[in-house]
């Protein structure tokens, strides 16, 4: 499969789409958001994926849309509006189709759609000259790809706010602090600290990793009763499944041993 403005790898259980337009800090591209799309896509249906990366080329991980488009006149009125949903807001709503966790490894900047981006991910790695901004506000626009649904799950109403209203640059203590990112590393191990804690996930069955993350999206939208309604019906599912059959064998087998 082609794709255009990203790198994609597999190194099973891993998965990376590299966004790869450095010398635009990785700018959003209509082919870079189509190519995401198709990765995302391919990533989901590979059984020997069972965690997905997404990083920029180059010491950013992604500065946004292009401001030259906007400044040309060329995303105004309902072309803006087609933009983002044909294209931007397809890979928020793909990461919840996805049932496989998904993390940002973040370095350098993560400005506009890209602090989105990185906010649509289940995790977010970052090195430690990594920096967030939600940079709309400073052009006359707002949040167009989750950032005002993410951040205030994340952080409340306030908090969120106050990040959106005064556009101003996160770093990463203020980042690290907040909970903005779960893990702080230097630039030279972010990758690889992404893998070994892939590798931590994928030690367990595909099955309980996929189902683990549905019941979280489902949980976040729903009511206590309707939730363990649906954990119930996952759960009888995946008690008929050759992974958890083999688990539970080999558990008894070795608290036999110890007796």
């Amino acid at each position: 499969m082609e794709f255009i403005d990203i790198l994609y790898q597999v190194e099973a259980p891993l998965a990376t789409i590299t966004l790869n337009r450095p010398e635009i800090k990785n700018a959003f591209t209509l082919p870079m958001l189509e190519s995401m799309g198709k990765a995302l896509r391919q990533a989901a249906d590979d059984p020997l994926v069972k965690v997905i990366c997404i990083t920029g080329a180059g010491g950013s991980f992604c500065s946004g849309g292009n401001v030259k488009d906007m400044a040309a006149g060329r995303l105004q009125s309902w072309e803006m509006k087609r933009y983002l949903w044909e294209h931007v807001q397809r890979i928020p709503l793909l990461f919840e189709d996805v049932d496989k966790p998904v993390i940002a490894a973040i370095d350098g900047v993560a400005f506009g759609g890209g602090f989105d981006l990185a906010l649509a991910c289940d995790f977010r790695f970052a090195a430690d000259r990594a920096a967030f901004c939600s940079t709309f506000v400073r052009i006359g626009l707002a949040p167009g790809d989750g950032g005002a649904y993410f951040l205030p799950r994340m952080f409340g109403r306030s908090k969120a706010l106050d990040i959106l209203l005064t556009g101003r640059v996160i770093r990463m203590s203020e980042a690290s602090d907040l909970g903005l990112v779960d893990r702080v590393v230097a630039s030279d191990v972010l990758l690889p600290e992404v893998r070994k804690y892939a590798g931590e996930i994928a030690q367990w069955s595909l099955p309980a990793i996929r189902a683990i993350k549905r019941a979280v999206n489902q949980g976040e939208k729903s009511d206590l009763r309707h939730h363990l309604d649906y954990v119930s019906s996952q759960l009888a599912l995946l008690s008929e499944m050759p992974e958890h059959l083999e688990a539970v064998s080999k558990l008894v087998a070795a608290r036999k041993s110890d007796v």
